[in-house]
């Protein structure tokens, strides 16, 4: 006689490997027959992984009332913990959270010292504890991890603890802690999926936070590969939130937009609670575009939103109305702080809406402010992106000290040379030199468009290419079609050249078939090939030319 196998037996071996449809297949065949809380709570996840929150959420609930039924206190305090997070995630309903983790902290306060414990502090004070306070938490989880050895709750900790030191300007203390945490994930230490997929947002927030767009790069493939390979739409939207901020700041509209806009669908589809967070980045994204109109219907409602503020400053100043951007930087600053981290950006913005005001002494004085704050940080980005700013300053009143200023810039940028804020600080060298040294103003604006190209920044290479073209200067044109390619482009090229079809490129990379057909065009017309036939010849070509 055949033995039959046990459905959640066969569901836990699915559920490791990230085979979320055989274990929701498995789980609902377990159900069936025993109505117990372990089935409930694995088909939760199972659910979440698929983008299925309402339905993830009350099988987790459902398992949360066995559990505590049944007398398991620990793991019906840690899913109430999980539950008070999620219905921020899902609604922004602030009140459900509140009263998800008062059930989490009296379950706890009954089970004891345990693991669990260390969860309900972490999750509790992820959404509600100031840095410093999520700090000393994650410092009694690692200790508590020492007792339980729960390497997931131990590298989750150790992501936040990373965070919380960037927010507290010790970034570089705290980037490291984030990629430890990121080595522990990715290197099959033993790391649950749902903590590795928390652990890429963590990472991102960080990265986003420091404004260290190479690192955020870096991790976000990595995180984008993961989520590609566990379906995991959560934190797909995520990366493409965060992907589309990279792709803005180095000039790819086009693609910024696709990818926000794919991330306010996910989140449309499932945590509808963080959508703004996406939808914010493409109105801003709009007013670069000088889409003023549209940029104001996304942002129309959320006046008092603090993530919009940056957008609406923006707005007012593309539409010249200085004095109103400049209110709106400074009621953000007086109350966020001005000497945190994430006060950084607004900083910058009123710098320029100061100097555009033609009040170069004010302007001045908040460019002290950056420059303490980037003392503070140690982090020679934001040291960088103060000098520029003083250099800016300085070649607005005619002072040629703001050479000295920008070479200070490129100097702290030695390990990003080829980024876009050093690519913009070769342009402002260039603007600096062009009266007084024409022929080395020309050799700063040509390195300049190099970069810009190399990135793919086509608003910022058609400015430097302006500047050549006044200096009589012809720019130099790169004969590498391949490097006009962005990362999403060489991702479909390989696939086009596979034969696959629009719907399975879409698929594979779990984006819309929209944005595939935008992507083989782009990809045509970027190699001036005439078909997907040629387009797979020439992505055959290249493949055959990096194996040489």
């Amino acid at each position: 006689m055949t033995d039959i196998p046990d459905p959640l037996a066969s569901a836990q071996v699915a559920l490791k490997m990230g085979d979320w449809s055989a274990a929701k297949a498995q789980l609902e065949r377990a159900l069936q027959t025993n109505d117990a809380p372990e089935a409930h709570d694995d088909l939760g996840i199972v659910l979440w992984w698929l983008n299925q929150i309402g339905a993830a959420h009350q099988q987790r609930i459902l398992a949360h009332n066995g559990f505590k039924q049944r007398g398991d206190l620990r793991r019906a305090a840690l899913i109430a913990a999980w539950l008070a997070r999620e219905q921020v995630f899902l609604h922004a309903n602030i009140s459900a959270m509140n009263g998800w983790f008062a059930r989490a902290d009296r379950l706890i306060e009954q089970a004891g010292d345990c693991a669990e414990r260390g969860w309900v502090l972490l999750y509790r004070a992820s959404m509600l504890a100031s840095p410093a306070e999520l700090e000393t938490v994650t410092l009694q989880v690692l200790e508590l991890t020492r007792s339980f050895r729960d390497v997931s709750l131990e590298t989750l900790a150790l992501a936040f603890q990373g965070l919380a030191c960037v927010a507290q300007n010790r970034i570089n203390d705290g980037l490291a802690l984030i990629d430890e945490a990121m080595i522990a994930a990715t290197s099959g230490e033993g790391v649950s999926l749902m903590a590795i997929s928390e652990i890429f947002c963590v990472t991102l927030s960080a990265c986003e936070l420091a404004g260290d767009s190479i690192r955020a790069d870096h991790w976000c493939h990595a995180a984008t590969e993961f989520a590609q390979q566990y379906r995991c739409s959560f934190l797909s939207a995520y990366c493409r939130t965060t992907y589309g901020s990279l792709l803005i700041e180095t000039g790819r509209w086009q693609d910024a937009e696709d990818e926000l806009t794919d991330a306010i669908q996910l989140f449309d589809e499932g945590h509808k609670g963080l959508r703004v967070n996406a939808l914010f980045k493409l109105a801003d994204l709009h007013v670069c575009q000088g889409r003023l109109e549209e940029a104001e219907i996304l942002l129309a409602g959320y006046e008092d939103h603090a993530s919009a503020l940056i957008p609406f400053a923006r707005l007012h100043f593309a539409r010249g109305d200085f004095a109103l951007a400049r209110a709106i930087l400074e009621q953000a600053l007086a109350s966020g702080g001005r000497t945190s981290i994430g006060s950084a950006p607004l900083l910058m913005l009123l710098i320029s809406v100061l100097l555009a005001s033609g009040k170069q002494i004010e302007a001045q004085t908040v460019a002290d402010e950056l420059a303490s704050l980037a003392q503070t940080t140690h982090s020679d980005l934001l040291l960088a992106q103060a000098d520029l700013s003083q250099g800016q300053i300085r070649r607005q009143t005619g002072d040629l000290a703001a050479v000295s200023d920008f070479q200070a810039a490129l100097n702290r940028l030695h390990n990003y040379a080829q980024s876009l804020l050093a690519s913009r600080v070769r342009l402002e060298m260039a603007y600096t030199l062009k009266d007084s040294d024409p022929i080395g103003s020309g050799a700063w604006a040509n390195a300049a468009l190099a970069s810009f190209n190399r990135l793919g920044a086509t608003h910022e290479a058609a400015e430097a290419t302006r500047l050549l073209r006044d200096l009589g200067i012809a720019p130099h044109r790169s004969p590498h079609l391949q490097e006009a390619l962005i990362q999403r482009e060489n991702e479909v090229l390989p696939l086009l050249a596979a034969g696959l079809s629009n719907r399975e490129i879409a698929d594979r990379l779990v984006i819309s078939v929209k944005t595939v057909e935008h992507h083989v065009s782009q990809i045509l017309s970027k190699t001036g090939l005439r078909s997907r036939s040629e387009a797979a010849a020439f992505a055959v070509s290249l493949k055959d030319k990096g194996s040489k």
